[in-house]
């Protein structure tokens, strides 16, 4: 009976102090590049093509968290995982891209318009041209009249500061 009476106590602490605390959490404010970006949320699949002709399998979700402050893309490349996690920092879109180089490069939005969110590479990060090979640019493009096709082009910077460009050309499926 006591066991029962600590049980239903420890429940009932539980869920009023996580009630107490969705109560508090404040109206997120996100800019119009996070706005736009969460047009993209949803399950994607598709193909990636790189520079030198090869093409992978490409799985990509796009989904909503932290109180609607962040927006993360999980991606099976080839089945190969790797996460983008976006988010607003000082009204300006930032990006973080953990990735399968081991590396996780950071960008901010440098530009955008109707159909395009263009990342540039931020060193904020460390990594270093001529010394790493990391992602260092990232351009989505998506059309809102056309909602389930994204296109995404990407640069990657070898050790010897040499770019390879990926393209992926994604289906909505969800």
């Amino acid at each position: 009976m006591k066991r029962t009476l600590t049980i239903l106590l420890g429940i009932v602490t539980f869920t009023v102090s996580v009630n107490a605390q969705s109560e508090t959490l404040p109206k997120v404010e996100t800019s119009d590049a996070f706005k736009q970006l969460q047009g993209f949320i949803g399950k994607w699949k598709g193909k990636l093509t790189k520079d030198n002709g090869e093409v992978v399998s490409v799985e990509t979700e796009f989904s909503l968290t932290a109180n609607g402050s962040t927006i993360v893309e999980r991606s099976l490349e080839d089945g190969t995982e790797v996460f983008t996690m976006y988010h607003d920092k000082n009204g300006q879109l930032t990006a973080t891209h953990y990735c399968a180089l081991g590396n996780a490069p950071s960008f901010t939005l440098s530009k955008k318009d109707k159909f395009n969110l263009s990342f540039a590479f931020d060193p904020i990060c460390g990594l270093k041209a001529g010394k790493d090979k990391f992602v260092n640019s990232v351009v989505m493009n998506y059309n809102p009249k056309k909602p389930n096709k994204l296109q995404s082009y990407y640069k990657v910077i070898d050790t010897d500061k040499s770019i390879v460009s990926s393209t992926s050309k994604l289906t909505r499926v969800k």
